[in-house]
């Protein structure tokens, strides 16, 4: 069922409260002029008054030359910080960004992703800084939430959005994304993590994903596909490794099922 979006921070009957600990959401982008004032606009209306109170936004800019950078310069945002400089892949971005805000929490957000309601009400429950915290994102393709609680065996055959993730900032600093693989580190990431940490699931939609764009969406990650068996014997034991040889099939499946029900 499509998800109705909402404005809390312009609803007079919705009081937002400030989150446990500082939270940054980063902002990794390049040349994404044309959905960056989305982002931001929804970063706007679903946070207002805790912007700059306990909710930074950091955008990186890879060098864009789309007018990104004069835009950033601009903005009149509360929180915001931007820098643009050269880096080695959308992690390597993630992985500086991290190391550089001084937050509790860090969450992850594309160009063109938007933060829903469901993100400052998650605010609220992030109070274990050992422990991953994580909802659903909304696909934009078809309108549906992606996709509930995780096991370890279900993480095996598809990943956790990190567009519905709030990290401890701490775990990330010590124990940074692998920047060998391309488009799906935070797979990886989410792979060791969930056998060391425990994973939380707020029932919230947190952002709507733009699942038919982006790296992770259209570019295949062939140093992934290579590892993940091991990665998975290595935190999950051999069982669940198996599992991952065979993982293509039905992953490949569940999207197309996913494909078909959009179209009825």
């Amino acid at each position: 069922m499509p998800v109705t979006i909402g404005n809390p921070a312009q609803d007079p009957d919705h009081a937002l409260n400030p989150p446990p600990g500082d939270i940054t959401i980063i902002i990794p982008t390049r040349n994404a002029l044309r959905y960056l004032p989305g982002c931001v606009e929804s970063i706007r209306q679903q946070l207002g008054s805790l912007l700059g109170q306990g909710v930074h936004v950091m955008v990186r800019d890879a060098g864009s030359s789309d007018g990104s950078q004069e835009y950033l310069a601009e903005l009149d945002l509360p929180g915001l910080s931007s820098k643009s400089q050269p880096d080695k892949g959308i992690y390597d971005a993630m992985n500086t960004a991290v190391a550089e805000a001084g937050s509790d929490w860090v969450f992850f957000l594309g160009a063109d992703d938007r933060l829903l309601p469901g993100f400052a009400e998650a605010l609220a429950r992030l109070e274990d800084r050992n422990a991953v915290y994580y909802g659903d994102v909304v696909l934009t393709s078809n309108g549906r939430r992606y996709d509930g609680r995780f096991s370890p065996l279900k993480l095996v055959y598809r990943n956790i959005c990190h567009q519905a993730m709030f990290f401890p900032a701490a775990l990330l600093r010590s124990s940074p994304f692998d920047v060998r693989y391309r488009t799906h580190a935070d797979w990886a990431k989410n792979i060791e993590l969930m056998a060391s940490h425990e994973f939380r699931y707020l029932d919230l939609p947190i952002a709507r994903y733009r699942d038919r764009s982006g790296a992770s969406g259209t570019l295949e990650d062939s140093a992934f596909a290579a590892d993940k068996a091991t990665l998975v014997r290595r935190h999950h034991g051999l069982l669940l490794s198996l599992c991952s040889l065979t993982a293509p099939l039905p992953t490949t499946l569940y999207h197309w099922l996913s494909g078909r029900a959009r179209h009825q």
